[in-house]
């Protein structure tokens, strides 16, 4: 018994040693991501929102709906509403584990829709999860404040 514990000891070492290296989590990775979310929901750009957004991303809206990438997509580039500014503000980013990770947080909005100015506050979570060493948004959902 006292031969296996080095060599269990030195199994365990070696498998630690020779295991991928994570590159330590950092918040504002996640926070630069969300204001790339911003400035390309406010340019109306697709190419963007696509690398952001996972393609089995899931969102619910602040109505309640369930929706997809190609609809938010969609809805973001082609809608009624044209974004003029989005400012978040008061994020907080939890890592659970290496590959996960919940931001929350809220953004104002102006726009315009219809012709009339729009001004809106949200509080919105992000689920996002590192795939092939990129941080991207796979669940979602927003809450109008205001």
């Amino acid at each position: 018994m006292k031969t296996a514990i080095p060599a269990i000891l030195a199994a365990v070492l070696a498998s630690a040693v020779s295991a991928p290296a994570h590159a330590a989590n950092n918040p504002q990775e996640l926070i630069d991501m969300e204001a790339a979310w911003a400035k390309a929901a406010v340019a109306r750009d697709a190419g963007a929102l696509n690398r952001i957004v996972a393609s089995d991303w899931h969102g619910q809206n602040h109505k309640g709906k369930i929706y997809d990438r190609a609809a938010m997509v969609h809805e973001t580039t082609t809608g009624a509403e044209r974004l003029t500014a989005m400012v978040n503000h008061d994020l907080h980013v939890r890592f659970l584990g290496n590959d996960h990770a919940i931001v929350q947080g809220m953004d104002d909005e102006s726009g315009v829709l219809k012709g009339k100015k729009v001004n809106e506050v949200y509080s919105w979570t992000d689920v996002y999860e590192r795939r092939d060493g990129h941080w991207v948004a796979i669940a979602s959902q927003n809450t109008k404040i205001k």
